[in-house]
């Protein structure tokens, strides 16, 4: 069903313990918020949000809430979170949920018009290959210093 899962935890001394929890409520809500989320945080900031909310979970798990790290990176997490407002439409069928509809999110980085590469105004195939380009410079650039082995890493890998 919604919101039942069953874990085998590793609790902070070393021992496992097997739990089911159901909070179909909370399921709910956090599928909803994921949706504006995805909306309005770019590549960059959905990344550092997943990787703070974990660092946060953790801490919290091992009752380290007042720690200075949890309070810096739930403060972080709140300022990444600040644009979301929207509503969501979610649909259940059979014990899942499913996205439907995400309307009133004046945050919103998603255009129509920027969103295919065929039909954007903005951008065009060629703009893509001229991006790669530039990214790679760096890659390049350490290849030459001998910073970093342009070979394939299965070629060099050791026999065990």
């Amino acid at each position: 069903g919604i919101g039942i899962c069953q874990a085998l935890e590793n609790r902070i001394l070393g021992t496992k313990s097997r739990g089911v929890y159901e909070a179909p409520g909370m399921e709910l809500l956090g599928q909803a918020l994921m949706s504006v989320y995805q909306a309005v945080m770019d590549r960059r900031s959905t990344a550092l949000f997943h990787s703070l909310s974990k660092h946060v979970a953790e801490q919290i798990y091992d009752g380290r809430y007042f720690d200075p790290s949890t309070r810096v990176a739930i403060n972080a997490i709140w300022q990444l979170a600040e644009p979301a407002s929207a509503t969501v439409k979610l649909g259940l069928y059979k014990g899942h949920v499913h996205f439907l509809a995400l309307t009133d999110c004046p945050t919103s980085l998603y255009f129509e018009a920027d969103s295919s590469m065929e039909s954007s105004e903005g951008l065009n195939p060629a703009s893509s290959q001229g991006y790669l380009e530039v990214c790679s410079v760096e890659a390049k650039s350490m290849a030459k210093a001998n910073q970093i082995d342009a070979g394939s890493i299965w070629a060099n890998r050791r026999k065990v």
